[in-house]
C-alpha cells in the first residue's frame, strides 16, 4: 500500500497544497510549526476518521474558511483509490466521505477504503505516561485496523455512554432517580455492547504482547521482560467489603469468560453504581473506564520506568502494531514517523529500520537531518515546508 498524492485545501494552516509521494520513503524537513504534522494528521483523519490532535473538526478548517478538503490517492493491492473528506461549516458543522467520487457513511468506509496508516510519534509516550484513556484509545484503533467492523461497535458504545450521561444529568437536575424501566434499557444495551468490546480489546491484546514482548526483550538486550494486565473496575466489596478497587483480570480468565457472564457483570456494576452515578452524573463504571498497565520486568512501567525504559515500551507496541497490521491487510500500511527517529538512539533507530520493510511507504517528519542513520537517507524525497508552502529539494542519492 502506498499514497501517489496527498491534497489539502483550507486544512490547518494550509490554505492549497498538493504533494505527490515516494512509494517508499518521504522526509518532511522544516522548524517547528511550519506544518509539517499537518499533513500527516490529514493521513490519519482519513484512515481513522478522527483527529488524534483536534477536539472539534472546527479547529481543522483554517481560520476564516468556510470548508476544508482532504484528499487521498492511493493504491492497495495493485488497485488505485481516491478518498476525500469534506468538513463544512455552514448550514451547520458537517462531514461528507466520498470513496473513489461516492458518497458514504462512516460506517460504509471500513469496507470500501483499505487506507491504513500506523503512526509513532512522540506524543505516544503517552500510552505510558498518560492516562487510561490514551491506552484504551490506542487499543481501539488498532483493533479497529485490525477488524474495520468493529469500528461500528466502538462508536455504538460511546453512542451508549453519552446517551445514558444525557439521562443521569436529566435525574440529577430534577433531584429524582431514574425511572427503573427507562435506564434499565440503556443498562442493557451498554452491558451488551460493552462486553463485545472488551472481548474484543482482550483478543487483540492477546495478539500484540507477545510480539511487543519479543519486541522489548530484542532492543533491551534480553534485560527487560513485558508484561500487561487489563483493568476491570468493579466495586471493592465484590473482593473485600466496600469502596471501589480495579481487579486485576489475566487475559487468560478474560478471554475464558463467556460473553453474556461479562455482560451480566457489567450491568450489575451500573446497577451498585446508581445512585453515586445520578450524583455525579455520569457512567462510573463499564469498558469506558477500564485500564490497560504495562510493567517491565514485573514494575509498574508508568511509575518506575526510566525515560530510556518508557521509550523503548513504545517503540516495542508500535512495532507489535506494525506487524499484526501488515499481516491482516497482506501488504503493509503506510508508516508515520512525526518527528520521532531523531529523539530514538542508534540502537533503538537500528531496530525500527529492520523491522520497515523495504517496500513499506514511510513518511517522516524532522527539524534537521542530523542524528539519523545514513542508510535512512539515502533514496529518500525531501521536501521542504514553510508556513504551510511545500518545496522539493528532491532525492537523497
Amino acid at each position: 500500500m502506498f499514497v501517489s498524492r496527498l491534497t489539502v485545501k483550507n486544512f490547518r494552516n494550509y490554505q492549497d497544497a498538493s504533494l505527490s509521494l515516494h512509494p517508499v520513503r518521504n522526509l518532511l524537513i522544516g522548524d517547528n510549526a511550519q506544518g509539517k504534522t499537518n499533513l500527516l494528521e490529514a493521513i490519519e483523519l482519513l484512515c481513522n476518521i478522527k483527529s488524534g490532535r483536534a477536539t472539534s473538526d472546527r479547529d481543522l478548517i483554517l481560520a476564516g474558511a468556510e470548508s476544508t478538503l482532504i484528499e487521498i490517492t492511493y493504491v492497495c493491492q495493485g488497485i488505485e483509490e481516491t478518498v476525500s473528506l469534506i468538513l463544512s461549516l455552514k448550514p451547520r458543522l458537517s462531514r461528507v466521505l466520498k470513496v473513489n467520487g461516492m458518497k458514504v457513511s462512516r460506517s460504509e468506509l471500513g469496507g470500501l477504503s483499505r487506507l491504513t496508516a500506523v503512526s509513532f510519534s512522540t506524543r505516544d509516550l503517552a500510552l505510558v505516561r498518560g492516562g487510561p484513556k490514551e491506552r484504551r484509545d490506542w487499543l481501539d484503533q488498532v483493533l479497529v485496523k485490525l477488524r474495520p467492523g468493529f469500528a461500528e461497535v466502538v462508536s455504538q458504545y460511546e453512542k451508549i455512554v453519552q446517551q445514558r450521561n444525557k439521562l443521569l444529568r436529566l435525574c440529577f437536575e430534577r433531584g429524582q432517580a431514574p425511572d427503573e424501566e427507562e435506564i434499565k434499557v440503556w443498562d442493557i444495551q451498554l452491558a451488551r455492547v460493552g462486553a463485545r468490546l472488551v472481548k474484543a480489546r482482550a483478543a487483540v491484546l492477546e495478539k500484540l504482547l507477545p510480539q511487543a514482548e519479543a519486541n522489548l526483550t530484542r532492543v533491551s538486550g534480553l534485560k527487560e521482560r513485558l508484561s500487561a494486565v487489563y483493568l476491570f473496575r468493579v466495586k471493592q466489596r465484590d473482593v473485600e467489603e466496600d469502596g471501589e478497587q480495579d481487579a486485576n483480570l489475566s487475559l487468560a480468565e478474560l478471554l475464558a469468560m463467556k460473553e453474556e457472564d461479562l455482560a451480566k457483570r457489567i450491568y450489575l456494576n451500573l446497577k451498585d453504581r446508581r445512585a453515586e452515578e445520578v450524583v455525579r452524573k455520569q457512567t462510573l463504571t463499564g469498558p469506558h473506564r477500564d485500564d490497560i498497565v504495562f510493567a517491565i520486568n514485573d514494575f509498574a512501567a508508568h511509575a518506575f520506568a526510566s525515560q530510556g525504559q518508557q521509550r523503548s515500551l513504545v517503540l516495542a507496541l508500535k512495532l507489535a502494531e506494525l506487524k499484526l497490521v501488515e499481516e491482516a491487510l497482506s501488504e503493509p500500511p503506510l508508516l508515520l514517523l512525526d518527528d520521532v527517529l531523531a529523539e530514538l538512539d542508534l540502537s533503538r533507530q537500528g531496530m525500527l529500520m529492520e523491522l520497515v520493510k523495504a517496500d513499506m511507504q514511510t513518511l517522516i517528519t524532522t527539524t534537521h537531518l542530523d542524528g539519523f542513520r545514513p542508510d535512512w537517507l539515502v533514496g529518500a524525497q525531501i521536501t521542504r515546508v514553510e508556513a504551510g508552502v511545500l518545496s522539493s529539494v528532491g532525492e537523497i542519492g
